[in-house]
């Protein structure tokens, strides 16, 4: 599988003040219709959602509270018979449709969102808690922004 990843985290600091974000799961349907409308405005066929792909992309969403770098795991392989891969990730305590304009405006995060290659995609996100950045938020605990990840298959064009 040929691999393309592009990433960066927009980092949060520690003990940052609550915001006002959707759910996880409504955050994450908002970026996908966000990507696909981007995609519909470049010409570009809009993604499917993969069950499969949520599911790797929330877990390595859960990954972004604590790090410091871009996590370097290999993209998942068993969600079809793709051969091309993409990642965009990011850690923010902006909107759904700022997280995907940021994308856009990231010559390394950019690409994947456009590209006709893609055909799949999943997007899993988790909220930062705001009493420490550095985990999850569980239960009612305070947000202080999203995690995700979202993860793009495909055919190498």
């Amino acid at each position: 599988m040929v691999l393309t990843a592009a990433a960066a985290l927009t980092a949060c600091t520690q003990s940052s003040a609550a915001v006002d974000l959707p759910s996880a799961a409504e955050f994450e349907t908002q970026v996908l219709d966000q990507v696909n409308a981007l995609r519909f405005a470049e010409n570009v066929s809009s993604l499917e959602l993969s069950d499969c792909l949520v599911g790797h992309a929330r877990s390595r969403a859960a990954s972004l509270p604590g790090a410091t770098e871009v996590p370097q795991e290999d993209l998942p392989a068993d969600c079809g018979d793709y051969d091309y891969a993409g990642e965009n990730i990011a850690r923010s305590d902006q909107s759904p449709s700022q997280v995907v304009d940021m994308w856009a405006g990231e010559a390394t995060q950019q690409p994947n969102l456009v590209d006709p290659a893609f055909v799949v995609a999943g997007v899993g996100c988790v909220p930062v808690a705001a009493a420490d950045n550095s985990r999850v938020a569980e239960g009612d605990e305070d947000v202080a922004g999203m995690a995700c990840s979202m993860i793009f298959q495909g055919y190498s064009p």
